[in-house]
């Protein structure tokens, strides 16, 4: 059976790390969470330079290629959408997981605003030194930081709002069962 990649992605507080480890635990895949990469990167490079963004790329894809050749049997990697990853990056990621004879899985976590607003200032998003200060958030996104970079349409689509973590997680484990089963 070739890797499943599960890329896992949404804004900032949608619950992609919350979500990731209970689909781990649903599938018994790994987890890419994307602070394990952006953390190590930005320990090395000021978040957004130059330096930065080609380290965090090419991390993400020799994470990811590491595990094809490795024939795991999936990956779960969370991912946010912002202005410094580069455009060819999305693209590249499918080239590469197709290459290594995987398949991809764009799967989209969604919740309203007042939700999102709400989980970004909460405790827990310290753990990985997270966005946490709304009135960031908001000039972050007026400024059209989240719409970066293009996303290719989902294949499911999961609104977390009022939703627990673990029904969200079951959701996705279900939907990918069926597409494996040729049902979708």
């Amino acid at each position: 059976m070739p890797t499943q990649v599960i890329f896992l992605y949404g804004r900032p507080g949608v619950g992609k790390l919350t979500v990731g480890e209970h689909l781990t635990a649903e599938l018994g895949y790994r987890l890419l969470h994307n602070h394990a990469v952006v953390d190590l990167v930005t320990s090395l490079f000021p978040f957004g330079t130059p330096a930065f963004v080609a380290l965090r790329e090419a991390l993400w894809h020799t994470s990811i290629e590491a595990a094809l050749r490795a024939k795991v049997s999936g990956v779960i990697m969370t991912f946010a959408p912002e202005a410094t990853v580069t455009d060819h990056f999305i693209p590249a990621l499918q080239k590469r997981v197709i290459a290594g004879m995987g398949t991809l899985h764009f799967i989209e976590l969604q919740c309203t605003d007042k939700e999102l607003e709400k989980r970004i200032s909460s405790e827990p998003r310290a753990r990985f030194g997270k966005l946490r200060d709304v009135y960031k958030y908001r000039k972050l996104d007026e400024a059209g930081t989240f719409d970066k970079p293009k996303m290719p349409k989902p294949e499911l689509v999961i609104d977390t709002t009022n939703q627990s973590p673990l029904d969200s997680a079951r959701a996705i484990a279900k939907h990918l069962r069926q597409a494996s089963m040729g049902h979708v």
